[in-house]
């Protein structure tokens, strides 16, 4: 069959369409393809940012995260930990108030009796009369604590007793948790002490040490609370006063009688009062009444002589 240049020309044309459309399709199946691959690379790449560093990281690194991890693990959190009691720890007070005619032997027999109990003086104050004699005493002892009752028992005795009170405050909680809260901060110390031994940057030294100087200050400062603790609740504390009693209180006191014989006691009183209250008036003017004699008799005397001459 002869083909004629209009039947050529139209099979050329479907030609090149059928080649175009062929190479459409391979294109748009490379621009996907180059998509998918950019794509792929930007989330692998956001994959290795996100990604944890590595166990062989550098020095500085790894130090950094130590001693972010050693900040993080704070004392309170290990003190939180809940220790045995072993005992109950009081903090007990005492004072009693005495009254003696002779504030020195009473004071003697304070001191005897708080050597007896192995005590401590710690304060002294006295007062002295205008002769020297002691009149009012103030001591401040401190004791055992497991004989603070019976050393109060003695002392009540000394002399008249007028007041003696007694408290005591459980710090037991307290001991257990400042003892809780300086084994963890000394774990903190000991553990930022290691990582300035490892510190190689001068920033690495100074922030160690920054945090070092702030933890060892806490602990310092719980060990002083520690030894507070113990002395108050090792040794009790008694107030002991001491003085003499007011004079008054030594006068017995008048009986009052009612009906006929209260009425003459009183009447006599009365009595007894007016005739003294005369007697003073009397006493008052004796002397110028003696003056006024001496002067005016003399001169009666002349008045009338000058009257009978004149007559």
């Amino acid at each position: 069959m002869t083909k004629t240049p209009r039947t050529r020309f139209l099979l050329a044309i479907a030609a090149v369409a059928a080649i175009a459309a062929t190479a459409g399709c391979a294109g748009s199946g490379d621009g996907d393809s180059a998509m998918s691959d950019t794509k792929a690379s930007r989330d692998d790449a956001g994959a290795v940012a996100e990604a944890p560093a590595a166990p062989d990281a550098p020095d500085g690194s790894r130090a950094d995260a130590d001693l972010q991890d050693a900040a993080a693990t704070a004392p309170d959190a290990e003190a939180g930990k809940q220790l045995e009691i072993a005992g109950p720890s009081v903090i007990s007070t005492g004072t009693v108030s005495l009254e003696a005619k002779d504030v020195g032997d009473a004071r003697t027999e304070v001191r005897k009796v708080i050597d007896k109990y192995q005590g401590t003086l710690a304060e002294q104050e006295t007062t002295t009369g205008e002769k020297g004699e002691v009149t009012s005493a103030r001591l401040v002892f401190r004791v055992p604590s497991a004989r603070f009752a019976d050393a109060t028992l003695d002392l009540e005795g000394i002399a008249t007793l007028t007041s003696s009170t007694s408290s005591g405050q459980d710090v037991s909680t307290e001991v257990v948790d400042v003892e809780a809260r300086i084994r963890a901060q000394r774990k903190s110390v000991s553990r930022i002490e290691a990582l300035l031994a490892r510190a190689e940057s001068l920033e690495q030294i100074v922030t160690i040490e920054s945090q070092l100087s702030s933890r060892q200050a806490e602990l310092d400062a719980l060990l002083a609370r520690q030894t507070y603790l113990a002395d108050q609740t090792s040794q009790s504390t008694i107030n002991v006063y001491v003085q003499q009693p007011d004079d008054e209180s030594d006068e017995p006191e008048e009986d009052t009688a009612d009906g006929f014989i209260g009425g003459l006691s009183d009447g006599w009183d009365s009595f007894v009062t007016g005739f003294g209250a005369v007697l003073t008036v009397v006493g008052f003017a004796i002397p110028w009444l003696l003056l006024l004699a001496l002067v005016g008799i003399p001169a009666r005397i002349l008045i009338k002589r000058r009257t009978r001459a004149t007559a």
